[in-house]
């Protein structure tokens, strides 16, 4: 006999509505006490609720400049009337953050661009913010506890399945609850001395007060969307019975705000850690927005490479996978002064995900049609969809009688599903080139013919039931 379930409502939802909770039913266990009643607190998050918001927030005052090897990087500086600047602390050091006076005019911020992109074997780029769409409340950890000290850092192997997940942190305290944690995260600490740190690390934090970003160890989701998309990750790899490792990097903060700079140094820290061993297989970036088209086109002939192409190439060559998401605006990412970021990168390594729209009453109903909140590539910049909506995750409490269940709508959810996916196929295959590693992804697809001229091929990916 199972178990009576009640239903708390004990969270506000965001978004929500009379039918998603008809939609959510009761979970039990088959071997829960028949006289034990289960609380569930249930949160529904929709991405699309959030879509008419800027994701993107151009800096008034800051500029991200790359060398190519050999400049003498002290004596551009002293061209340019910059208060300070900051570089990349691990994999990178031709790049760096230019901070200028806040009241600097728009035509002399942009002038230092285009002077920067000028001259032999520098190049210039306008730093920007990115902003999440909020995911409601969320338990505040405690920021004082180490990943490092509570037994779930995993040894290093090269068996293992490694996935870097950029965004808001993890709350890995909520994996302490179950009765045998498992080692799941990943020992970056082995790979690269850079950072000291066991296993992630956090970018945003500002210790000293004084504007520059040095990071620490203390990677403690406070926002929950990093927690949220982990969660969908090692569910997918944990039905499936992979060995796997979680690299988490915060780059967003408590509010769910970030910058280029940040990412960029995420993914240094990536490309560090591979330069000892190709360890990382997959990086998922469930967060984007738009940006003018020109951010997104190729260097011409003699000048230096686009930063975050340049970034993308290096991962490719080292045969790491990038998975991001398409965006929640309805948009075509390929027309418009805007393209997406990351989506617009064309890029080998990249695998952009829209979103299906998955019918909850009947999931073999066809045909497939786009979500109406998902953002597609009619040229071809968006490669696969999978289910826009209903991702369900649910955690266990330090209370044995009550978990939380998250319901979740967006393509940053739909991007995550795909990174357990992909992870999948690495534990069965092995490592693979990236073509060969995206080719055997898109072969799991089935056309929908309502996808074409928005999705690659019109390929979607059916959810498991």
């Amino acid at each position: 006999m199972k178990a009576t379930a009640l239903l708390l409502l004990s969270l506000p939802f965001i978004a929500s509505s009379c039918d998603d909770l008809e939609n959510i039913d009761p979970i039990f266990d088959n071997d829960d006490d028949p006289n034990t009643t289960i609380v569930y607190d249930d949160i529904v998050v929709d991405e699309g609720a959030d879509s008419g918001n800027p994701k993107i927030f151009i800096s008034p005052n800051e500029v991200i400049v790359k060398y190519d090897p050999g400049v003498s990087q002290d004596s551009v500086r002293q061209d340019f009337p910059l208060l300070n600047y900051q570089k990349c602390d691990c994999g990178d050091t031709n790049i760096e953050l230019w901070v200028f006076d806040p009241g600097i005019d728009e035509l002399e911020i942009e002038g230092v661009v285009q002077r920067l992109s000028r001259r032999s074997g520098t190049r210039g780029e306008r730093s920007f913010d990115i902003q999440l769409t909020p995911v409601g409340p969320f338990p505040q950890p405690g920021q004082d506890v180490l990943a490092d000290t509570v037994g779930l850092v995993g040894p290093a192997s090269s068996l293992s399945v490694n996935i870097a997940v950029i965004d808001t942190g993890l709350d890995f305290k909520r994996y302490l609850n179950t009765e045998s944690p498992e080692k799941f995260l990943f020992p970056s600490g082995y790979y690269s001395y850079c950072y000291d740190t066991g296993t992630g690390w956090n970018f945003t934090a500002d210790n000293n007060g004084d504007g520059i970003r040095e990071g620490d160890p203390y990677f403690v989701d406070d926002n929950g969307h990093g927690t949220y998309v982990t969660k969908i990750i090692t569910d997918e790899l944990d039905k499936k019975g992979v060995e796997y490792q979680i690299l988490p990097l915060k780059v967003f903060d408590a509010n769910g705000r970030g910058s280029y700079w940040d990412v960029l140094c995420s993914l240094a820290y990536i490309k560090d850690i591979n330069n000892f061993h190709t360890a990382i297989d997959i990086v998922n970036a469930s967060f984007g927005g738009g940006l003018p088209r020109e951010f997104f086109d190729e260097s011409e002939a003699g000048e230096t490479e686009n930063i975050f192409a340049g970034m993308l190439e290096a991962l490719n060559d080292q045969g790491t996978l990038v998975i991001t998401s398409a965006g929640n605006k309805g948009e075509d990412n390929d027309t418009g002064i805007e393209g997406d970021f990351l989506s617009s990168f064309e890029s080998p390594n990249i695998i952009s995900v829209g979103g299906y729209e998955y019918d909850t009453i009947n999931p073999s109903a066809r045909p497939i049609t786009l979500h109406h909140f998902s953002n597609y590539g009619s040229e071809g910049s968006v490669d696969i969809a999978l289910a826009f909506n209903n991702y369900e995750i649910i955690y266990d409490t330090s209370d044995s009688l009550r978990k939380q269940r998250v319901t979740l709508h967006g393509t940053s959810y739909a991007a995550a599903a795909l990174s357990g996916k992909a992870g999948t196929l690495i534990d069965s295959l092995g490592s693979l080139p990236i073509e060969d590693l995206k080719n055997r992804i898109f072969s799991l697809t089935e056309h929908a013919p309502q996808l074409n001229g928005k999705i690659v091929d019109g390929r979607a990916l059916i959810r498991e039931e």
